[in-house]
């Protein structure tokens, strides 16, 4: 029978968990079911998968109202739009903490939160003061974590209450491999690449100086923008290595430049999944990353992995990496497959 599946998500700026909903939408229609997608802000960077339903609910408005009354008001809001404009539900798929911080009081059928980063680390020392007032949202709905170290650690920090399961977000190997043939970088030198939003999370820095430890001829592409890109920036003027690191700023499809590297470099202290990772391995570019909570090492073999917070021993990897390069391909496991998370997703339909 077909199934009506809501995704709600912020924006479709780019980022894992925005690709994930759309990825999870196409796999749904793939095998003739519904997929809505209800975004809060009306910016759409990402192309939309053809037969993908995509609904603007205009949150700005509600955030007029006070903090403590607004997840209650906006709610509302949301429950008598997705009702009127898409019809009532068979499974509502919350992502990030806007929405959930509203869908924690939807009276929808069927809500679950998507949790795709390792809680405790995203939180950090906030986390203390912010504690109780997120458990009011994540244990008001079961929730899906994208890793297993991200259920564990969900687990973790909000005790026996936790009402939460695991399913790996998908990654669409067709359409990562067609998007990937759309152009050609413009860089005529090997290099290797880096993906991923500046900030902290991530540590540009750490990768920065590891590359320029390695001392190696390959250049570095960091591809993406954010809040620490003008640090990044001045970090590689201080070490002199300005004509060997490109800074590509975002790109809508970034496929081509992961395609074309001779080696993929996570430097993260911590991750949800690592959609990037999988994306490498889809358009067979040997990746190595730091072994941080969580994810990679789910995906990853050992030898691929490395210290976190730890440029030397990056460095090192690196150079093992580009001299044995054939060794650091790993295969895509079915899990990462639509399939198998369309499959995992409508079991949660009661």
């Amino acid at each position: 029978m077909k199934k009506k599946v809501v995704l709600a998500i912020f924006t479709l700026q780019g980022n894992g968990a925005e690709r994930f909903a759309l990825t999870l939408a196409k796999g749904l229609i793939d095998v003739g079911h519904e997929a809505h997608i209800v975004h809060f802000k009306n910016i759409i960077d990402l192309p939309i998968p053809e037969g993908v339903n995509l609904h603007f609910f205009d949150y700005q408005k509600y955030r007029l109202i006070p903090k403590s009354l607004r997840p209650k008001w906006a709610a509302k809001a949301f429950d008598r739009f997705v009702l009127k404009n898409i019809g009532t539900p068979d499974l509502v798929l919350s992502n990030l903490f806007p929405v959930d911080f509203i869908l924690s009081k939807s009276q929808l059928p069927n809500i679950h939160l998507v949790i795709h980063n390792t809680t405790s680390l995203e939180y950090g020392e906030r986390l203390k003061t912010l504690k109780n007032q997120l458990a009011q949202v994540y244990l008001s709905k079961p929730c899906v974590a994208v890793s297993q170290g991200v259920e564990k650690d969900f687990r973790e920090v909000f005790g026996s209450e936790s009402r939460i399961t695991t399913i790996y977000n998908p990654i669409d190997i067709e359409q990562v491999v067609s998007t990937a043939n759309e152009y050609l970088p413009d860089i005529d030198e090997p290099y290797i690449v880096n993906v991923g939003k500046f900030k902290q999370q991530k540590r540009h820095d750490i990768l920065i100086k590891a590359y320029a430890q390695a001392n190696i001829k390959e250049k570095l592409v960091l591809v993406g923008t954010g809040e620490l890109l003008e640090s990044s920036k001045q970090l590689v003027k201080d070490l002199k290595i300005e004509d060997k690191v490109i800074f590509t700023g975002f790109k809508k499809n970034p496929y081509p430049y992961i395609k074309y590297a001779k080696l993929m470099v996570l430097s993260s202290d911590f991750e949800g999944l690592g959609l990037v990772i999988l994306e490498s391995l889809a358009l067979g570019t040997p990746v190595i990353s730091t072994d941080c909570p969580s994810g990679p090492n789910e995906i990853l073999p050992t030898y691929c992995l490395t210290m976190i917070n730890d440029s030397q021993v990056l460095s090192d990897k690196i150079n093992k990496a580009l001299q044995d390069s054939k060794n650091y391909k790993t295969v895509l496991n079915n899990k990462f497959l639509p399939e198998y998370a369309v499959k995992k997703y409508l079991s949660l339909i009661t």
